[in-house]
């Protein structure tokens, strides 16, 4: 299979390839050179907005499914970050849903089965804000109304409700949006949570301490899971119900213990079988800092008693 991929100098498409790599035709693309380029994969610089419609032709002639992952970053470092502040993001991340557009529509005209989009959890991020850490519900479902309370939230949530009609088929035919809300994609970091480690505010909820160490366990996505995260995406056949259109939400994190992001979705439609959980991964750090430190480590999630 042909596989465009966008944004291929990026941290989630880095994790993705190596699922891929060997078992498809991949085609790179960034405004930056990627440090690891696949046997058999072309690389073609381009930045996705300035590109001409000639060349955005070209880049996505016979490609039969695009793994879109670029992003122009609005932040410093993350949502989190304190510079720049939150409400002078909007541009930047309304450039990201403009990028968005313009691959959705060169997949469509350019025959495209399937896009697969990466998303992120904070597009739906105001439940775990303001719910999941003060213990109020347990579980955030792909079903939940997408809710955020920043514009990098906002914008993930926008690239996938932009997708729904290019799903339904009013611009003359279906396509297939798999839309993948990561976790988080990184090793923890232990020091970051040991007692007086605490970060200072961002003006988002957050937890700190120990509470942001179960969210973290809950969070994470481990690098050979991401791998089979994006190659069950990408190869499945979606097993939707009859009648369903072709959209699709799907968390991607590992078989967490403490997960507070379904991935019904992710296992029952796309067939992904996370094989890691970071309580097991972290085992030594769990035993330390939530289960031999007395008061303060109750409860599976949330900072309630912390």
């Amino acid at each position: 299979m042909k596989v465009l991929i966008t944004g291929a100098a990026g941290h989630m498409a880095t994790l993705a390839m190596p699922g891929l790599e060997g078992r498809h035709d991949l085609r790179l693309t960034d405004v930056r050179t990627p440090e690891h380029v696949p046997a058999g994969a072309t690389f073609h610089p381009m930045s996705l907005l300035d590109a001409t419609d000639a060349e955005m032709t070209d880049l996505f002639r016979g490609v039969e499914t695009v793994i879109h992952s670029a992003y122009i970053p609005s932040a410093e470092r993350d949502v989190y970050s304190l510079s720049p502040p939150q409400i002078e993001r909007f541009d930047a991340e309304f450039n990201n849903i403009r990028m968005a557009q313009r691959v959705y529509r060169c997949a469509l005209e350019s025959g495209v089965k399937r896009v697969l989009v990466v998303s992120s959890n904070h597009a739906a991020d105001w439940y775990e804000h303001n719910e999941i850490h003060q213990r109020r519900r347990d579980m955030v479902y792909p079903t939940d109304l997408p809710l955020s309370d920043n514009f990098y939230g906002w914008a993930k949530a926008s690239y996938e409700l932009l997708a729904y009609p290019y799903a339904c088929g009013v611009f003359g035919r279906r396509i297939e949006m798999v839309m993948l809300r990561i976790g988080s994609p990184y090793p923890l970091d232990v020091s970051r949570f040991e007692p007086g480690a605490e970060t200072a505010p961002s003006g988002l909820t957050r937890p700190t301490g120990r509470a942001a160490f179960k969210r973290a366990l809950g969070a994470y996505l481990s690098n050979r899971d991401c791998a089979a995260l994006f190659r069950s995406a990408l190869e499945a056949e979606l097993v939707l119900p009859v009648d369903t259109l072709p959209w699709v939400i799907a968390y991607g994190i590992s078989d967490n213990t403490r997960a507070f992001w379904s991935l019904e979705t992710a296992r029952r439609v796309l067939g992904y079988s996370p094989q890691d959980d970071s309580e097991v991964v972290y085992a030594d750090a769990v035993r330390r800092l939530l289960t031999e430190c007395g008061h303060g480590s109750s409860g599976r999630l949330g900072s309630a008693g912390d």
